[in-house]
């Protein structure tokens, strides 16, 4: 019973994954509750992942991928619109993942590519939404800023990608992958004496494998305040 229990929560997460016209147990009452729970709680962080319906939510923080943003606008203005989509369903910027390019944040004035980690090769990308949705939202509910929820969320989803099946993410997975991307963000900015050719030395930046390692300085960062919850 939804009624029954959200006020025990801070964090809410809604996967509404039915593709058929019917939907599944997200029917159109309890949509109708969650937008009435997030306006009149706006404290609590609830994120939306829907396949087919992504429109039909309000006052959420959506997570659709590029597609399912892109039909969701189609079905409800005729054309490709986010920024008339993320207003259609609330105040909060409209999330959308794509891929490994990054996430789209459409905010209220303006719209920009949050980078993320590439993953050369995963193992299985089954789950990686739904784990990139847990760490976004843990994320929010402690930093309340949406570009380090949404390089935390990717963090996260990189870890379940390397398992096969639908993965998981542990609290001390996560905090060794951040361990590693700091290490790495230092050694590729620290300069090293390299002998050129004909002897002469010549100054040469570290080259460790650490894709986007902007992006992941930036979550070892982010990650402090978070630590004291992965470690719970």
């Amino acid at each position: 019973n939804f009624n029954g229990c959200f006020q025990d929560f801070d964090v809410i997460l809604v996967s509404d994954q039915a593709e058929t016209a019917r939907g599944g147990v997200v029917t159109g009452y309890l949509r109708d509750l969650i937008a009435d729970v997030a306006e009149r709680y706006p404290q609590k962080v609830i994120v939306v992942d829907s396949r087919a319906r992504i429109e039909l939510f309000r006052n959420v923080v959506a997570k659709p991928n590029q597609d399912e943003a892109a039909a969701a606008s189609e079905r409800v203005f005729g054309a490709v619109d986010f920024q008339r989509l993320r207003s259609h369903i609330g105040r909060h910027p409209l999330v959308v993942t794509q891929g490994d390019r990054g996430v789209l944040l459409v905010g209220e004035r303006a719209e920009h590519l949050v980078p993320c980690e590439r993953v050369p090769h995963p193992v299985d990308i089954c789950g990686a939404g739904d784990s990139f949705a847990a760490g976004l939202a843990l994320a929010l509910r402690v930093s309340g800023d949406f570009p380090s929820a949404i390089r935390f969320g990717n963090l996260v989803s990189s870890v379940t990608i390397m398992k096969r099946g639908t993965g998981t993410a542990a609290p001390d997975e996560i905090l060794a992958k951040a361990n590693a991307a700091r290490n790495c963000a230092i050694s590729n900015s620290r300069p090293t004496n390299v002998a050129a050719s004909g002897g002469q030395p010549r100054m040469r930046r570290c080259r460790a494998e650490c894709a986007s390692s902007g992006a992941m300085r930036a979550v070892s960062r982010e990650l402090m305040p978070l630590k004291k919850y992965l470690k719970l």
